[in-house]
Formats: C-alpha cells, sequence, structure tokens
C-alpha cells in the first residue's frame, strides 16, 4: 500500500509542477510583467495585439508550424467616385504570411545528495525549480531579442564578453536587415546612426539622441518603397505609442543628452497606471524607451564586424547597439504541450539509488519576428531596428 501511495504522488507532482514551472515562465518574461504580450487562441487575438503575440494553438493539435496570415490596409485612392462603376473595379486585398517552426529546449539540474540537503538551510528541491524556471525564462528573452535584431552571428556577446549568439537559430532563423540598408544608412526597417554613409562609416560617437528616435518613428509611419505597409502602433490609453528597447549603454547616453534630460523633466512619464508606462526610461514624441541588457550588442574585436556574422554582410568599423523600435505583433511565441499532457515539461528522476534528486524542465514551441515579402524582399512587419555606438564603460 505505501508503495502504491508513493507511485500515485510521483505521478501527480511533476504534471503540478510543470503547470507551475511553465506558469512562473511566462509570468516573469519581461514582456507579460510590462504588458507587452498579447494572447491568441486559434490564431485569433484575445486582447488588443501585443508586441509578443502568445500563440497556443498547436497546444490542442498536432502540427510543427504554424502559419499567420497578414493583409494590408487599402490604398485611400483606390474608391470609386460620382457614381462610377463599383463591379470590377473592388479593392483587391493583398495577403501575405509568414510560418513559424518549432523546437524544444531543455533544462536540468542534479543535486549533489540527502546529505548536503541535510546540511543547508533553504529547500534545495524547490530552490532548483525557482532556478530552473529563471534559465527558461531567461533563455526565452534571449531569444526575443535575438529575432527582433535579426542576429545571425554565432559569436555575438554581450558586454561581459559571455557568448549569447550560440543559439541564434533556435527553432527559427531570423531575418537578417538587409545588407544594401545597412550599407546604406537607412531602409524600411532600419536606421543607422550614421544615416548618410552606412554602418561601414558608423564612429564611436554617433550615439542615440533623441532625433534619432524620432526618424525612426518617422520611418515606422510613413510608406518608404511601393508596398511597404506602416508599422501598426500600441493602442495605450486610446492614442498611439511605440516601443524601443535600448541598452544600458545607450541608456545612459541618453540621460546625458541635454534635450533628452529637458524633456523628462518637463512631461515624465505619462500613463503610470499603464503596465507598459512602468520601468520605462522616459517618453520622447509619443515612443517609450525601456532599458534591457539582451538588446543585441556588437563588440568588433571579438564578434566579428556583423551582426550577421563573420565575413559577411556590412562591416561595421565601430562597436554597435541595435536599438528596436517596435510596434504591435512584432513577433510571436509560439508554445506546445511538451509530450502528452505537457507531461515532459517537468519530470524529476532519482539516481544513486534515491540519493541523488534530479529534475528536468523544458519547452516546446518557437520564437520568430514576423515577416511578410513584397517585391521579392522580406520585410519586417513590426519591428525596426536602430544602430549606434555607445559611450563604453570600463
Amino acid at each position: 500500500m505505501a508503495k502504491g501511495n508513493q507511485v500515485s504522488i510521483d505521478a501527480l507532482r511533476p504534471e503540478i509542477w510543470s503547470k507551475e514551472v511553465m506558469k512562473t515562465t511566462i509570468d516573469s518574461l519581461f514582456f507579460t510583467q510590462a504588458g507587452m504580450m498579447s494572447y491568441s487562441y486559434e490564431g485569433m487575438l484575445k486582447s488588443d495585439p501585443g508586441i509578443i503575440q502568445l500563440d497556443e494553438r498547436l497546444k490542442k493539435s498536432k502540427g510543427d508550424t504554424v502559419t499567420l496570415g497578414l493583409t494590408a490596409k487599402h490604398d485611400p485612392n483606390t474608391g470609386i467616385s460620382d457614381g462610377g462603376e463599383i463591379e470590377g473595379n473592388e479593392n483587391k486585398r493583398t495577403p501575405y504570411s509568414d510560418s513559424i517552426s518549432i523546437s524544444s529546449e531543455d533544462f536540468a539540474e542534479r543535486l549533489t545528495g540527502v546529505l548536503d540537503e541535510q546540511k543547508n538551510a533553504y529547500d534545495m528541491r524547490m530552490d532548483a525549480k525557482e532556478k530552473l524556471a529563471i534559465q527558461q525564462a531567461e533563455f526565452l528573452e534571449m531569444q526575443m531579442f535575438l529575432k527582433l535584431g535579426g542576429v545571425t552571428n554565432v559569436l555575438l556577446t554581450d558586454v561581459a564578453g559571455n557568448v549569447v549568439g550560440t543559439k541564434y537559430d533556435w527553432s527559427n532563423t531570423p531575418d537578417y536587415i538587409p545588407d544594401a540598408d545597412t550599407a546604406a544608412g537607412y531602409g524600411d526597417r532600419y536606421l543607422c546612426a550614421d544615416y548618410t554613409n552606412g554602418a561601414d562609416s558608423l564612429a564611436s560617437t554617433d550615439l542615440l539622441t533623441p532625433r534619432l528616435i524620432s526618424m525612426a518613428k518617422v520611418k515606422a509611419t510613413t510608406r518608404s518603397s511601393a508596398g511597404m505597409p506602416k508599422m501598426r502602433a500600441l493602442k495605450i490609453n486610446g492614442r498611439n505609442h511605440f516601443v524601443l528597447f535600448i541598452h544600458p549603454w545607450q541608456a545612459l547616453d541618453l540621460k546625458n543628452n541635454a534635450v533628452w534630460s529637458q524633456a523628462q523633466r518637463e512631461a515624465g512619464v505619462r500613463g503610470d497606471e499603464n503596465l507598459i508606462f512602468r520601468g520605462a526610461l522616459g517618453v520622447w514624441d509619443n515612443v517609450i524607451v525601456h532599458v534591457h541588457d539582451y538588446v543585441p550588442y556588437l563588440d568588433i574585436s571579438v564578434a566579428g564586424y556583423s551582426f550577421r556574422g563573420e565575413a559577411v554582410g556590412t562591416q561595421f568599423t565601430a562597436d554597435a547597439f541595435r536599438a528596436l523600435l517596435c510596434g504591435a505583433q512584432a513577433a510571436t511565441f509560439v508554445k506546445c504541450n511538451y509530450g502528452p499532457n505537457n507531461r515532459l515539461a517537468w519530470v524529476e528522476k532519482d539516481f544513486n539509488y534515491g540519493r541523488q534528486p534530479g529534475f528536468c524542465t523544458g519547452i516546446m514551441g518557437g520564437i520568430q519576428k514576423i515577416a511578410f515579402t513584397v517585391s521579392s524582399k522580406t520585410r519586417e512587419y513590426g519591428v525596426l531596428a536602430l544602430d549606434t555606438a555607445a559611450t563604453a564603460i570600463a
């Protein structure tokens, strides 16, 4: 009887813990806490679109790919005037689509043994669960920024020298910024701080400024080429806003910019009751600026001269930070059940005759920035990359 009861408990605990771990992971994501995540059911949004769209349709159905349908607005000049013939002159909607594939990623920890557990005052098993949930959340956040930034450089590091680009192609390879755009210094969804000569002339003094933020917003809200729709803004308190993610080093330069500092003193962060304003560095030209250390950083002495990888793409002449101006539905996170009833999302196993417990958690899904193809060119739907240098902090 005792043995049977033990089997029952072991069978229930992983199922309960898998839900707890996944809920902790999703809830602790920066995009969730800042109110930037929207949810969809069977492909239909259940709320106003956020920057990241969480799609859970594969939780209830089999498949390895989710296809998203995108459409552009009609041209306002294609109406029929003065009783003209309507039949045969109707608008024809231009459909686009993007597909997101899924992969899995596992995270595991094995405790050293029951003697070590006895010696420590804290609950090592509960701590293992929490640490694995944090690791999983950080992995997902890093993937979101790599995808949004179009990073395909496996050697990319953070400012501390830790390699962060190793798994840039997890689930989906990011669509990189066109070489022609980075070389020119501007494009439909791109802007360089040296917007007259391009990234291959970027200097260490080409810093992030309020003017660059406004220029990026103008590019996002105007159609710069045929077939290129405007980026869709986020509706916050009845007003249109975009969100700009910048690196802490870029934030330091912005704080030391006199124009920025004066604007923040006079206006401050508006609409504090909305989550998306909380924790923001400030607001400029209806662009809410948030700071995150996963904003892609290119150390040309370590990772090579391009966000695309060594010896490919435009060769940067200075260390660069890729700030990201985001609107609605910039990226999608597809989440699936991991195994039947999601049981593989949390697995416990005993080693060494039950004296060494081990835990494994995992996620099955996919992340990709949303893009569409116009005139044989891939274009981002809801994100614009802004490359600048930054004052180095020793």
